[in-house]
């Protein structure tokens, strides 16, 4: 039995991949295996989409309609049209891994930021460029995109964004107004954010993103990223945001779900293996009882030893189900487990 037969009836189970997972056959044959959606961890987003190379020979022409390449994509595509895994598209609009000169006039760094009225027109440009090659190229490919990414920071919306600083929130109403009018049918869109489960930030996403979107009808569900620790958040919390948000009526997906653990030990292992149950049991205990439609869980990364985490915590981590050679850790039995004796 595999995670994504385990879950078939509740929800997809997702992971997402690497250039060096596209390269490790192995790799992708436990994609393949064991998940029914995944997202590509870094080539969907604007610094490897976006064509430096021709706007740059003629910024005049291109000031105001982006011009984008698949090439680093390309291969994720390619994998999923012809393995018939949906792919999440992750991510249109981001403050971070957007090139300094997108938001500069004629795209030059050493030249000011460019108005508000340049920047909408770029922003429109390029979310239409994008959804437009994509589809064109590969229908019914990727089933869903995070429009928006970590708009919220700091008591409100992130004020250490260019997207902030020159446009202001009117941004996210944008993204979602062209995404919308470009995306095929049945395309999801979803706003996606970190520590979504803290109470402040719960409650200004709910009232500042979510229902003004979903009162102009632009938005179909929320992404919580989940990227969580062995002692936090409580679980509870966790439980109640995940309420809050399926309460509107929105598709829920765990983004970009791991649990930070630097320590290797056999008894460390199997905490994480029970703290991953639990999680496990609230997506399940939210879907059946009708309480949130969690529609995917998606693991950020497919191998302990490929975690962005061991990088960003500056300590070695072990957060995921496999590790080593493909292997499968106690936390995948325990996940397995949940879905094998669920009684709804």
């Amino acid at each position: 039995m595999s995670l994504r037969k385990a879950y078939e009836p509740y929800f997809k189970i997702g992971v997402a991949i690497s250039r060096k997972d596209m390269d490790t056959p192995k790799h992708l044959e436990l994609v393949k295996g064991e998940f029914n959606s995944f997202t590509c961890e870094n080539e969907m987003k604007p610094m490897f989409l976006l064509d430096y190379e021709t706007i740059s020979r003629d910024p005049v022409k291109y000031d105001r309609c982006p011009v984008i390449t698949l090439d680093r994509v390309r291969k994720y595509l390619d994998f999923a049209r012809d393995n018939h895994i949906p792919l999440r598209g992750h991510t249109l609009v981001w403050h971070n891994q957007t090139p300094f000169w997108f938001f500069h006039e004629n795209y030059d760094e050493k030249a000011p930021l460019a108005d508000k009225e340049t920047m909408l027109a770029r922003l429109r440009g390029y979310i239409r460029a994008v959804l437009t090659a994509v589809q064109a190229e590969y229908p019914g490919v990727i089933y869903a995109w995070d429009v928006v990414n970590e708009a919220v920071d700091e008591g409100g919306f992130r004020p250490r964004s260019l997207w902030q600083e020159i446009v202001g929130e009117e941004f996210i109403f944008a993204a979602f107004e062209t995404a919308r009018e470009y995306a095929e049918p049945g395309v999801l869109l979803f706003y996606n954010d970190y520590t979504t489960y803290e109470h402040w930030k719960r409650d200004f996403i709910v009232a500042h993103i979510l229902k003004p979107l979903l009162d102009r009808g632009l938005i179909d569900g929320m992404g919580m990223q989940s990227h969580l620790l062995m002692d936090e958040p409580e679980l509870d919390d966790y439980r109640l945001a995940l309420e809050t948000y399926g309460a509107l009526g929105l598709v829920i997906h765990a983004t970009e779900l791991d649990i930070h653990n630097n320590d290797a030990s056999d008894q460390s292992m199997q905490a994480l293996a029970d703290r991953y149950a639990k999680l496990f049991e609230i997506y399940l205990d939210a879907k059946t009882q009708r309480k949130a439609n969690v529609d995917c869980v998606t693991f950020w990364c497919l191998l302990d030893e490929e975690s962005w985490l061991t990088g960003f915590r500056r300590e070695t981590s072990y957060p995921l189900l496999f590790h080593g050679d493909c292997e499968p850790k106690a936390a995948y039995d325990s996940v397995l487990a949940v879905a094998q004796k669920y009684n709804p």
